[in-house]
């Protein structure tokens, strides 16, 4: 394979990162549309911003597929392509972020209280399990190839994880206890750890080892 002054030789990672790109672009759409659909529906902040989240997992996605394809396509790895979707990954999860801290904030001023419905809380669930495996998987393979792109898209898939588990536990609590005000208040925790990932990201600080 060639080597160019724009880029890296690639290797079989190049191949898996599109592989489980390609596998997180589906999951995101279809988990994202239905969680926001169920989440408006039922007004849960925690399931609507966790499929804002799920939208922005598949734009990363989307971006690294094009990447990756590219990549392969002229046997380098273009150093351009890395940065501009390094920077798509990083600025949406940092938008995010900020307006989930917004919204929260609204909602415990105003006291809005949830209507948490059973296919959200399925949804929540088995979005914990499968966006936990896609992150650790994406990290893996970004380490081997390497690329920051890849593992700043495995932290925006842990941050859809953190999301859905927020929406899981505020769910049960709130039926239990009627503790209304603890998804907004764990939704504002996630979205701080949003914001300063996205932050660290930008600057190359990656946890390449973690």
């Amino acid at each position: 394979m060639a080597f160019g002054s724009s880029g890296r030789l690639i290797g079989a990672g190049v191949q898996q990162g599109l592989r489980i790109s390609f596998y997180s672009l589906l999951w995101a759409m279809a988990a994202g549309s239905g969680a926001i659909v169920i989440g408006v529906i039922g007004t849960t902040l925690s399931l609507a911003v966790f499929g804002v989240v799920g939208l922005l997992d598949a734009v990363g996605s989307a971006t690294l597929i094009v990447h990756f394809r590219h990549a392969i396509r002229h046997e380098v790895i273009s150093q351009r392509h890395e940065r501009v979707t390094l920077f798509v990954v990083s600025a949406g999860m940092a938008a995010v972020g900020a307006a989930t801290i917004a919204d929260s904030a609204y909602r415990l001023h105003g006291t809005v209280k949830d209507r948490p419905l059973l296919p959200g809380i399925a949804l929540a669930a088995v979005s914990v399990v499968v966006l936990a495996a896609l992150a650790l998987r994406k990290r893996r393979i970004a380490r081997h190839i390497p690329s920051r792109a890849l593992s700043a898209d495995g932290w925006v898939s842990a941050t859809g994880a953190a999301l859905a588990s927020v929406a899981l536990l505020g769910t049960t609590l709130d039926k239990a206890f009627d503790w209304w005000w603890i998804d907004p208040v764990a939704a504002i925790a996630v979205a701080c750890g949003a914001v300063t990932m996205s932050i660290v990201l930008t600057h190359g600080s990656d946890l390449r080892e973690g």
